[in-house]
């Protein structure tokens, strides 16, 4: 039976009792004031009624508030040291979040979702300093992402207690989509833009791994430049990632790759693209953002 129903039930109840009691009250028991309000005395049996039905009332608004509950919270802690964070998330779609209080180290990780989620198969992700994926494992579980399992039950990093710098929850991610690498391993997470006038290039590197919006600010100069590229390493989740480059008042730099004319610039292991609209400029800003899309 839904929330609703038993809501309905229960007033429907206390309706009935109420009216039957009314009209089996005594005239003496009854009056009417002058500003013709109701006033009533309890007899034993709307008394006996209404102590049966506040547990059902009681009952019927506590598994409202169960069902409710759609909190999402990725738990980290190290029980040795005392040291947790717990950090909120929605379910219908993805976030990336720093840990609520602390980066660790930690031991063991727990995704608790709240009796309300629609989303059961909800996953999440731990990223370490270097934006790695953090191998996480429970039972035979060996894994870069983690489930609730219906108990919220602790997984282990398996390389032992390390910080944690980004925690992602996506509702695309599935159990074992992604390689767990060997420990030791480095996964090629680099990103990097190039601008160059044919003699002067800089080199710009981002952090994120592509996960979330970057603003930077052209490594050693402005320039002038005319071209750029982006190189996104192999192991970066977003191979479709996109930038932008600015002026020095903000405006968006136009760009030309081949037939391609846009706004925003990708890797695609097909090299640089030619300043547009202008020709030439000094580059204020770099944005990469996963949010940025072919034109």
């Amino acid at each position: 039976m839904g929330i609703k129903s038993i809501s309905n039930s229960t007033q429907s109840l206390t309706s009935s009792i109420i009216s039957h009691e009314l009209l089996h009250t005594p005239p003496h028991r009854s009056t009417y004031t002058q500003n013709h309000k109701f006033n009533s005395t309890l007899t034993p049996a709307t008394m006996h009624y209404t102590t049966l039905l506040l547990p059902l009332i009681t009952a019927t608004f506590s598994f409202a508030a169960a069902a409710q509950d759609t909190t999402v919270q990725v738990i980290l802690a190290d029980s040795g040291a005392e040291l947790g964070s717990q950090t909120r998330f929605i379910e219908d779609f993805r976030q990336t979040k720093r840990p609520t209080g602390s980066t660790g180290p930690f031991k063991t990780v727990a995704l608790r979702l709240g009796e309300g989620v629609k989303n059961k198969a909800l996953r999440c992700k731990i990223l370490d300093s270097r934006n790695n994926p953090i191998v996480v494992v429970r039972g035979e579980n060996l894994d870069t992402t983690f489930a609730d399992g219906g108990e919220a039950k602790e997984w282990t990093l398996r390389d032992g207690t390390q910080k944690v710098k980004t925690i992602i929850c996506d509702p695309a991610f599935v159990k074992g989509a992604a390689p767990v690498v060997n420990t030791g391993e480095a996964l090629d997470l680099d990103i990097r833009v190039t601008l160059s006038d044919g003699n002067l290039a800089t080199q710009t590197a981002f952090r994120d791994a592509g996960l979330e919006r970057e603003r930077q600010k052209p490594v050693g100069s402005s320039g002038p430049y005319n071209s750029v590229t982006l190189a996104v390493g192999n192991d970066v989740a977003n191979q479709a990632l996109r930038c932008q480059i600015l002026d020095l008042e903000g405006e968006v730099i136009e760009l030309a790759r081949g037939e391609n004319e846009d706004v925003t610039f990708a890797d695609g292991g097909k090299g640089a693209w030619s300043f547009l609209e202008p020709a030439s400029s000094e580059v204020g800003k770099i944005v990469c953002d996963p949010g940025f899309a072919a034109a």
